[in-house]
């Protein structure tokens, strides 16, 4: 059975989701709010492995090359021979890539220094349809990965698309295989958890997987739980551990223009993939047992603690090097103390008598009511409604190169559509099925073009 990429609670993958409201910044933080959350902010300034880079084979929709992806793409490849590129429309391979490796343009990721393999496991849908796939596929996939291993210095791979469909004991034979001949060569296998509370799906609930579900990086996401918990989408029960996935500093795919936030267990399995990779890179040593097990025994209440981590492996020095090569946010402006000289008389004289108080008329004054904020005028307007499975998009205005962003809200999940658009684009026609509620948004470079406006349904 083919499982559709948006199974999960999404953003166009299975396992990836966008928060309901991204918001467009003007640039990264140089530290991000996963990494903060993780203790992980050394490593994307820690100095490079003596050894070189170790490479993550990224199983998923395709990576597209950008410029947050274009330095660590050493390989790409997919199961069916066809296209290498991401398949999504809304970027999923593209945008795990940049979580685990992005260099800094609209994003930092978990290790800028990461190579990564990128194997599309999915078919290759018709422009703007969600891509599908079946348990077999991960299998086949990870065969592409051994292949990769011995040239590209593979450490990890990373399952990142889950399903809730379970495999027939053949796939299931077939697929413990493959991970078998992958941890023979010291490969560790992760997964996503999936996209819904409860047990880990698949593939992370199969022998020797190590699956990974997702607390909160930052106030404001989706899951709207408490830093440190769990994202209130993310399974509990039979994961390896928890990592940062939902409130997650991230980038458009498409545009790289930095955003927030980002949400689904597919982001919480590609940092930790990238962690675990960084972590075998500094310690040729590690075989993948002894690193995994290191992320486990250094969790703080079951979270990934990178630094931790790394500083129980004895390798503080590149945690202290890291460090000290993160820039620091500026400092306060100093504060003006103001101080005040008392002159006591060194005479008393006794005062008069008060003289009484004349006779006033009180005038109250009318109040002048504030000038009303004026509200921020755009230069496009935006019409939208959904008919009979499709949303259709009349912009007027200019705009010029663009992005629509299209944010939909189903009963039990959100998926958003990030929509690049040439200058005289005036009207897009969206297939899917009927939203609870949707919104529309247009953006250039870092600039909002349009009011959020709803679609009419």
């Amino acid at each position: 059975m083919r499982a559709p990429l948006a199974a999960g609670l999404l953003a166009g993958a299975l396992t990836g989701l966008l928060a309901a409201s991204p918001v467009a910044s003007g640039a990264s933080p140089a530290v991000s709010a996963q990494a903060q959350q993780a203790d992980a902010a050394f490593l994307a300034y820690a100095p490079p492995p003596a050894g070189g880079a170790g490479a993550l084979c990224l199983v998923d929709t395709g990576v597209n090359s950008n410029p947050d992806t274009t330095a660590g793409l050493i390989g790409s490849y997919a199961i069916d021979g066809a296209t290498t590129s991401d398949v999504d429309p809304q970027g999923h391979g593209t945008l795990m890539a940049m979580i685990a490796g992005a260099t800094g343009n609209g994003m930092i990721g978990a290790w800028p220094q990461l190579k990564i393999v990128s194997v599309r496991a999915t078919n290759a849908p018709s422009p703007g349809q969600t891509p599908t796939y079946e348990f077999d596929n991960y299998s086949d996939a990870m065969g592409y990965c051994f292949n990769a291993n011995a040239a590209d210095q593979v450490k990890v791979v990373d399952l990142a698309l889950a399903s809730p469909i379970p495999p027939t004991p053949d796939q299931a034979a077939v697929f413990a295989k493959a991970v078998d001949e992958l941890e023979a060569q010291n490969v560790a296998v992760v997964a996503a958890a999936g996209n819904s509370p409860g047990t880990v799906q698949e593939p992370g609930a199969e022998p020797n997987v190590f699956s990974v579900g997702a607390t909160t990086a930052q106030p404001g996401s989706l899951s709207n739980t408490p830093v440190g918990s769990p994202c209130n989408f993310s399974p509990t029960t039979g994961v390896g551990i928890m990592a940062p996935g939902c409130g997650l500093d991230a980038a458009n795919p498409f545009t790289d223009q930095a955003m927030c936030c980002q949400d689904g267990t597919s982001e919480a399995s590609a940092f930790t993939a990238a962690v675990l990779a960084a972590l075998m890179s500094y310690d040729p040593s590690l075989t993948y047992t002894k690193a995994e097990t290191l992320l486990v025994q250094s969790a703080s209440n079951g979270n990934l603690d990178v630094a931790a981590a790394f500083q129980a492996d004895g390798l503080g020095a590149i945690v202290a090097a890291g460090n000290a090569n993160t820039p620091q946010p500026p400092a306060p402006p100093p504060t003006t103390a103001t101080t005040t000289t008392t002159t006591t008389p060194s005479t008393t004289t006794t005062p008069p008598p008060p003289a009484a108080p004349p006779t006033t008329t009180t005038v109250t004054p009318t109040p002048t009511p504030p000038a009303a904020a004026s509200s921020p005028t755009y230069p496009l307007h935006v019409q939208a409604v959904w008919r009979h499975g499709r949303i259709r998009i009349q912009l007027t205005g200019r705009h010029g190169r663009a992005t629509v962003d299209l944010t939909l809200h189903f009963k039990h999940r959100t998926r958003r559509l990030a929509q690049p658009i040439k200058r005289r684009t005036r009207t897009l026609m969206i297939r899917t099925r009927r939203p609870v509620s949707a919104s529309v948004e247009v953006f250039a470079a870092n600039r909002a073009l349009s009011a959020p406006t709803p679609v009419s349904l």
